[in-house]
């Protein structure tokens, strides 16, 4: 499988400082391409959130390069992927409320990251950003933990009105705040000529999933410029709805 990646982060129209953090990492392995991509939110409700969210992107980083190989030469499979990830984030956890508790402050990140190994994927998720996976059409590949989606699948909400509701930016769990953190893996297939999109609930909060799969339908991404073009169009069309929040946004674009 051959990739093409694209990014953009934008600090929104209120925010003085951006507390989103973004990784793309490729690496070889036996002649295969081995991608991790991730979006972490600090939290703009607490302190501090971009320390919090820059230092697990930078874990995630250190994961890549030092844990991985070691996992992908005793065959990759699926119990170590996500052993080894629950137990780094169990880490990174503990490491993040320490400074936290360290400084008198709380802090913490949400974060959605996707590894691209043969011919899977394994999704690790904490929190309210969302991946998606865009072919002919779109699929969300994340649930939302937050007090809105809670509230849909108890019925109380609609999916359509939990868009909007106000509980929407009402965590239940994220890294680092969170007394244990409890991620939610998944595992799937890659698709070949699709788009693997990950971002930050800034950007999906102006973005309907009909307008994703219209603006980065998988033919009209055939090079990063124009990947990179779309997602600044995006971005700037959240800037333009009035988003405050942080908007991040990641695509991986497969091809053969």
């Amino acid at each position: 499988m051959q990739y093409l990646f694209a990014c953009c982060t934008d600090a929104g129209n209120w925010r003085q400082n951006n507390q989103d953090a973004l990784l793309l990492k490729q690496a070889s392995f036996r002649g295969k391409k081995i991608v991790l991509a991730a979006v972490c939110d600090g939290m703009g409700g607490l302190r501090k959130g971009e320390v919090a969210s820059g230092a697990l992107i930078r874990a995630f980083a250190g994961w890549f390069d030092q844990e991985l190989p070691g996992i992908l030469a005793a065959g990759c499979s699926q119990q170590k992927i996500f052993g080894s990830l629950d137990r780094f984030l169990t880490r990174m956890n503990e490491r993040i409320r320490a400074y936290g508790c360290r400084h008198r402050i709380q802090t913490g990140t949400t974060v959605t990251a996707m590894l691209f190994a043969e011919d899977a994927y394994y999704t690790v998720h904490v929190g309210d950003c969302r991946g998606y996976e865009i072919t002919s059409c779109i699929r969300r590949l994340t649930r939302d933990q937050t007090l809105a989606q809670e509230q849909v699948e108890c019925g109380i909400l609609t999916p359509e009105d939990a868009e909007y509701d106000v509980r929407r930016n009402i965590l239940l769990q994220c890294i680092g705040a969170s007394g244990k953190a409890e991620p939610v893996y998944r595992k799937g297939e890659i698709c070949k000529n699709a788009v693997y999109l990950l971002c930050s609930d800034g950007f999906w909060h102006s973005a309907s999933e009909p307008e994703l799969q219209k603006v980065l339908a998988p033919e009209k991404l055939k090079e990063e410029a124009i990947m990179e073009k779309s997602l600044l169009r995006l971005v700037a069309q959240g800037r333009g709805r009035g988003e405050q929040d942080n908007i991040s946004v990641l695509a991986v674009r497969t091809y053969e």
